[in-house]
């Protein structure tokens, strides 16, 4: 999936929900979901077109997990609505309904290259009712990169954040998902369910 965004100056904060098609989260978000259609003019937080893309240019498993959280407390609530925490976009290192997607991927492209700008990434997801581990990595690379971890398994309050990443020199950014070094699920499950990105000028 890609997401461009074009930021135009100032504080900017853009929500995605990455979930079900018949669970999109209404308001001031964009919705990537399970049919991983790209989104073409993103809006922001005040429901404001950015000019943002979002393309899925790495595949998740072709359907969505709904086992997410409708109670979400502490970080979760307070970066994330209700409807985008319920269900989730996912995939897995082992064959599973036919399919086996180690890696997904978001490209964010158009995002500004003017000294100093940086963005920061907090990311959600929950697997509810379930015993393991199913942590998941969240990769984030442009002009440089950083990691995040999150166990998904169970979640209902914690986020991760991957924060100060400045775009590369043609305005892009990759997220790239997987699972973690502590994931012990048998099947290699991992999961996207929200993301928030926030815009840093110096």
């Amino acid at each position: 999936m890609s997401l461009a965004v074009t930021p135009t100056g100032g504080t900017q904060t853009i929500l995605v929900d990455f979930g079900d098609v018949a669970q999109t989260t209404p308001g001031n978000y964009n919705n990537i979901t399970h049919t991983q259609d790209p989104v073409p003019n993103a809006i922001d937080d005040g429901g404001l077109p950015t000019g943002i893309s979002i393309t899925v240019t790495d595949s998740f498993w072709p359907g969505s997990n709904q086992n997410g959280t409708l109670s979400p407390t502490g970080d979760a609530a307070t970066n994330f609505d209700v409807q985008a925490t319920r269900d989730n976009l996912f995939g897995n290192t082992v064959i599973f309904g036919g399919f086996t997607e180690p890696t997904g991927a978001v490209t964010l492209a158009g995002l500004s290259t003017a000294p100093g700008v940086s963005y920061t990434f907090t990311f959600f997801a929950a697997r509810l009712g379930v015993g393991d581990n199913r942590e998941t990595a969240y990769d984030v690379a442009g002009g440089n990169s950083g990691v995040g971890y999150l166990n998904a398994a169970n979640n209902q309050s914690e986020v991760v954040t991957v924060a100060n990443i400045t775009a590369d020199t043609n305005g892009e950014i990759v997220v790239s998902v997987s699972p973690g070094p502590n994931n012990n699920n048998a099947s290699g499950f991992y999961y996207i369910g929200a993301m928030k990105i926030e815009r840093n000028d110096p």
